[in-house]
């Protein structure tokens, strides 16, 4: 009888500190939702916290953030380092599937964050997770050639209409524009490489301009309209949450991987 007593108590114990839990996994999820747009969003939120005081001291093993189906202008989670680091995430799992960044439409997104700190005590009173610190992780993005194709009119306004392809470590976009040089329909055979960590290129490009081999001058025009073909800074609004690494073309999708981050609060930018 004397054991029972302090496991009817464990367990009742246990049972709150879940429910605690799962209102705030609920609540976190709304807080990111409220940021996003669509009308199909889906937003998850779930913890594996260390027992049995994980809840109460906010040490949590493992927090996952999913998402889908969403828009955004740019990343929806910043770290404000003017805020307390009393609470602890042991491994920061993201989990993105299709979604658009400023009309570029993402297929996937999936990175690891270790070694987040937030503010507890908003968490426990308020059920709102705001980061002060995170950690350096690994990341990988996929982004398909369809949605490339569909996005590079809307960046390059010369550019009316193309069709990208991507297999084999290339980058094939073929298309109509209207430059200054010309009105012509164009192909452009090249390998993407990476710059400064955040921009794509197209490099050791082979142009060709109405079924012709383009020169010098028409070529370097053409390309420096089109590159870079994705800046994750200027055009997505990604700040330095992601640094790229490597990139490769295969099957249809460009696969980038890099370093990740949740990126700190600039001055700026307004965090309730």
């Amino acid at each position: 009888m004397g054991i029972i007593v302090p496991l009817i108590a464990l367990g009742l114990a246990y049972g709150v500190a879940r429910r605690e839990v799962s209102v705030f996994e609920r609540h976190a999820a709304a807080d990111i939702a409220a940021q996003l747009t669509g009308e199909r969003k889906v937003v998850m939120v779930r913890t594996n916290f260390e027992l049995p005081f994980g809840p109460l001291f906010s040490d949590i093993r493992k927090a996952t953030i999913e998402a889908s189906h969403f828009g955004s202008e740019g990343i929806p989670l910043y770290a404000d380092p003017n805020r307390p680091s009393s609470g602890r995430v042991r491994s920061l799992e993201i989990v993105l599937n299709d979604f658009t960044l400023r009309g570029l439409r993402i297929e996937s997104l999936r990175s690891t964050i270790p070694e987040c700190r937030f503010d507890r005590d908003l968490a426990l009173k308020h059920k709102q997770i705001r980061l002060s610190r995170s950690g350096h992780g690994v990341g990988t993005v996929r982004i398909l050639a369809q949605d490339l194709a569909k996005y590079i009119p809307t960046k390059v306004k010369e550019i009316k209409e193309c069709l990208v392809k991507l297999d084999r470590g290339k980058v094939w976009v073929e298309g109509y524009g209207e430059f200054l040089i010309a009105k012509t329909r164009f192909l452009v055979v090249a390998d993407l490489t990476i710059e400064n960590d955040v921009r794509l290129n197209l490099t050791n490009a082979r142009v060709v301009l109405d079924w012709q081999l383009a020169d010098d001058l028409s070529r370097k025009a053409l390309l420096d309209a089109m590159n870079p073909v994705v800046d994750l800074q200027q055009d997505l609004g990604l700040l330095d949450a992601f640094a790229l690494e490597s990139v490769k073309c295969e099957a249809g999708a460009l696969i980038a991987t890099g370093k990740t981050q949740i990126p700190a609060r600039s001055e700026n930018i307004r965090i309730n």
